[in-house]
């Protein structure tokens, strides 16, 4: 079957992989972007996580609460803050951060991560409690 050459400049599809290219280019970056800050996040919340637990245990072992808040921070990282309250057999920590976006499509963007956790106190920490 002979080929035609094309006449009309209607239907000469040069350059419309450029034009393509221009239009979806600015959407995957921001997608990456994206999920360049969830799993950032996640990391976060998952480090929060892990420090109200150490914070928890630190306290079931009959640790002082300014040394179980010191593992907190350490674990959580800078800006983390450290709620702790115990009552009868329990000890529950609160740890929270607050996450910024940098610059960039997203800038301003904030969100508040927090986690907690609760570990019963040792039996001998027990008012009453045998050893």
């Amino acid at each position: 079957m002979p080929r035609f050459p094309r006449s009309s400049r209607l239907r000469d599809d040069r350059g419309s992989a450029t034009a393509e290219t221009a239009i979806v280019l600015p959407v995957v970056v921001v997608m990456v972007v994206v999920v360049l800050l969830t799993g950032a996040g996640l990391g976060t919340q998952i480090r929060l996580e892990s420090a109200a637990r150490g914070a928890a245990r630190e306290l079931a072992r009959g640790e002082d609460p300014a040394a179980a808040s010191a593992v907190a921070q350490r674990v959580g990282g800078e800006g983390t803050t450290v709620s702790i309250s115990t009552g009868g057999e329990w000890a529950r920590v609160e740890v929270s951060r607050t996450l910024q976006a940098p610059a960039g499509p997203l800038a301003g963007a904030i969100w508040e991560l927090s986690a907690d956790a609760e570990a019963r106190l040792e039996p001998h920490l027990l008012s009453g409690g045998a050893p």
